[in-house]
């Protein structure tokens, strides 16, 4: 099954916005990523993707949140200013 047809078909999301916010920066700390606001949060194929420091360039953080379980699929960054 396709990650496309996985969105559109599963119902009943067991992760919401803020818990996917909590989990991401809950792993940053843990990882010694640094946190920074403002952040963003969308949906992404059913998962959760939270990105950091989100009006500036450089020095950003993207978490990417399972939308069922709330596992930490990809921790990535910062990125390079």
């Amino acid at each position: 099954m396709s990650r496309l047809s996985r969105w559109l078909f599963q119902r009943g999301w067991e992760i919401g916005r803020d818990q996917a916010l909590d989990i991401a920066r809950a792993t940053c700390d843990a990882r010694g990523v640094p946190w920074q606001e403002p952040t963003k949060v969308y949906r992404h194929y059913g998962d959760w993707a939270v990105w950091t420091y989100a009006n500036h360039r450089g020095g950003n953080v993207s978490v990417i949140v399972d939308g069922r379980n709330g596992e930490v699929k990809l921790l990535t960054g910062p990125t390079p200013r």
